[in-house]
């Protein structure tokens, strides 16, 4: 079989758009984007977070992080802090009322995904997390 690597990229697009298809759906029940959905999820699974720490681990870029914690923090779901020990790092973590909507969106966020592990199997999608993984690593 002929892979055609021009054709990757693509592919990877068409794929990552099909999963976070009907998550999106879920999301905007609640106005919120997918991107601010990986913020405080991210927030979320690790407490306290540099703006640096939590852009690479929500795979979002630093302008845009930046509008997107802007909105959060004005909505009150999330909190910003000058780090004691260095004055130019911002320590991110979630409110009380961002854990709140963290724990109503989650379930019906997992439940998407159960959905599409029922639809392709739970070996299928593993593997395929252990490929991108591997993938990701080539980076690094």
């Amino acid at each position: 079989m002929k892979v055609d690597f021009e054709s990757l990229p693509i592919l990877l697009q068409k794929a990552r758009e099909s999963v976070v298809l009907t998550a999106r759906k879920t999301l905007a029940g609640f106005d919120l984007t997918e991107q601010q959905w990986r913020v405080i999820r991210t927030t979320y699974l690790n407490g306290e977070l540099n703006a640096q720490t939590l852009a690479s681990q929500s795979a979002i870029l630093g302008p845009s992080l930046s509008r997107i914690l802007n909105r959060l923090e004005e909505e009150g779901f999330l909190l910003r802090k000058v780090s004691p020990g260095d004055q130019r790092e911002l320590i991110i973590s979630l409110s009380a009322k961002g854990k709140r909507l963290h724990q109503k969106v989650q379930p019906k966020v997992q439940a998407n995904y159960d959905e599409l592990s029922a639809k392709l199997s739970t070996k299928k999608i593993s593997d395929l997390v252990g490929l991108l993984d591997d993938v990701i690593a080539l980076e690094q």
